[in-house]
């Protein structure tokens, strides 16, 4: 690379710059610019071998235009010199290919221009890393840009004049050539703006008669026509029928040309013109029968392959039409589902097999968090004894080799619907009805960990009392709860359940030993199969929170001088 003073006369546009639309007024001002201020930036040329003293411009087109006008108007002499950036040895390829990255990085292209340049970096050989790098583009814009390659003439001019927009052309890009002709003017017109609309019109259509390229009595369905029955108004019904016969027929046209052409394909769902170019005079080529995404078909001829990178060609490449549209799939699965919940209907031993097979798989998301808690602290728990043997019998009801389990077991007995259901299906409709029971239990439980629940109406708090649910009856206090309390809580305690006559106010021991002390008499209560008057009154005592009313708020919620975790 090397600085040189050239006249502006030895210059020359390349052929092969992406940017075909120049605009006079941008001219007109860059050429002020340069009257007032002189160039800013160096022209970059390359110097092709035989060429003499001439010079291609590989970037900075409309300075040179701009140049050129202020020699034209006498601004400046007619053998005027500028500086350029010159690069030499490069084949007619590497030109190519180097001009094209500088004017995509350097200049404000059109999203056309872009299009056609990244055409040319495609049939370079590049993969898609390489046209990130050298273009500064994402991979969606890559991906979005190359799209427009697929647009006809008659798009390419409407998008290149402004008569519609990027968005509506790229959804124009999916259909066939003929396909966005038809469409073409119901977008310039402004019947149909919306990307969206243009894509719906292009894939959700029936095929009609006009499209199709197999002999008529072929097809065996019926056809939806209108009163005149005109062969572009009337249409194929069964569409997998038509689009098996569409197929036939296009893969025979490739044998027919097989025969006189290189070579024959056939691309389903669109044609990827960025694979190929056009061939010379001297060239013969090879043909591409497209099956549109909409049935249609259409024959590219003379066609020379480009190396193109394959990543590159997945990313890029159009989608082969799925046999059926999103609107019709949606309408196939409304249907099959109201059937099926018609029929559930008619069988409701299935219908609560299929409810309990999807709490199963679910239950790991919904499980209340109670049972691990209380597994994880480890202290004696009646309720969590009772929980783990009701999963244990429910699990020998599903697997009966399962001799010990609990309610983790449970979770991991189902690890997806299907399963569970072919495990719950064969059981006796009691057997069922248990397994919906537990489940229905495990999923249930206090909403609000971090605070007590003292609604009297919450739904909590009204089905334990509908229960009748005794807390003494599945817990009793234990070191874990009564380390937590102050000295002046634990005082209270023993007031109000009763103990006073074994611990006084407790101020004579050290809390450790208190803790301990108390927590060793609840349990030797609870052991007990009769108790007397004050031991019954000790063992029916419980704090205010473990009621299931308002009056869970007490002076156990008031703040006091020391904090729980500061009494642990």
């Amino acid at each position: 690379m090397t600085i040189e003073m050239i006249p502006l006369s030895n210059i020359r546009v390349s052929k092969s710059n992406p940017r075909k639309a120049v605009d006079a007024a941008t001219i007109e001002g860059l050429a002020a610019s340069i009257k007032a201020d002189g160039l800013l930036q160096n022209l970059v040329l390359a110097k092709k071998k035989g060429r003499g003293r001439t010079y291609e411009i590989i970037s900075g087109e409309r300075r040179y235009r701009a140049l050129s006008l202020l020699v034209e108007r006498g601004d400046l002499p007619a053998d005027v010199t500028i500086p350029a950036d010159i690069r030499s040895g490069l084949s007619d390829a590497d030109m190519l290919r180097v001009a094209t990255v500088e004017n995509l990085q350097r200049e404000n292209l059109t999203p056309l221009e872009e299009a056609d340049a990244l055409n040319t970096l495609i049939g370079c050989g590049g993969d898609l890393d390489t046209l990130t790098a050298q273009s500064g583009l994402s991979v969606s814009t890559i991906k979005r840009r190359v799209a427009l390659l697929r647009l006809g003439e008659a798009a390419r001019t409407a998008l290149e004049a402004g008569e519609i927009s990027l968005a509506q052309a790229e959804a124009l890009s999916i259909g066939a050539h003929s396909e966005q002709e038809n469409l073409l003017q119901s977008v310039v017109y402004g019947w149909m703006t919306s990307p969206e609309d243009i894509r719906e019109a292009l894939t959700d259509r029936l095929p009609s008669l006009a499209d199709a390229i197999f002999p008529k009595d072929a097809y065996t369905g019926a056809f939806i026509t209108d009163l005149f029955g005109e062969d572009n108004t009337t249409y194929f019904s069964d569409t997998e029928q038509f689009f098996a016969l569409q197929k036939a027929a296009a893969e025979k046209l490739v044998a027919e040309h097989e025969k006189t052409a290189d070579w024959a394909m056939l691309a389903e769902g669109g044609f990827a013109p960025w694979e190929y170019r056009q061939a010379r005079e001297d060239e013969s080529g090879g043909v591409v029968v497209e099956l549109t995404v909409r049935g249609t078909v259409e024959v590219h001829e003379r066609l020379i392959r480009k190396d193109v990178a394959t990543d590159l060609d997945e990313a890029v490449k159009p989608k082969v039409r799925p046999l059926y549209s999103k609107a019709v799939i949606e309408y196939i699965a409304m249907q099959k589902s109201a059937a099926v919940q018609a029929t559930l209907l008619e069988n409701p031993h299935t219908a609560k097999a299929l409810d309990a097979a999807r709490r199963m798989e679910a239950l790991c998301e919904r499980i209340h968090a109670c049972p691990a808690y209380l597994a994880k602290l480890g202290e004696n728990s009646p309720a969590l004894d009772t929980i783990n043997a009701a999963a244990s019998e429910v699990l020998a009801m599903i697997l009966p080799d399962t001799e010990t389990a609990t309610w983790l077991d449970l979770l991991r007995a189902a690890r997806s619907p299907e399963k569970a259901f072919a495990l719950l299906k064969p059981l006796a409709p009691e057997a069922l009805e248990r397994v919906c029971h537990i489940l229905s239990v495990l999923e249930f439980g206090q909403d609000k960990l971090h605070e007590l629940d003292t609604t009297e109406d919450s739904l909590f708090n009204m089905v334990a009392r509908e229960i009748g649910v005794e807390m003494t009856r599945w817990w009793q206090p234990g070191e874990w709860f009564l380390s937590r309390r102050t000295m002046n809580q634990l005082s209270s305690i023993i007031k109000d359940a009763g103990v006073a006559r074994l611990y006084g106010n407790g101020r004579g021991y050290k809390k450790a030993d208190l803790v301990r002390s108390l927590a060793g008499y609840f349990a030797k209560l609870r052991a007990m199969e009769t108790r007397k008057p004050d031991q019954q009154r000790t063992a029916d005592w419980l704090p205010e929170g473990m009621s299931f009313s308002d009056s869970a708020v007490s002076h156990e919620a008031v703040p006091q001088t020391q904090s729980e975790d500061q009494a642990a």
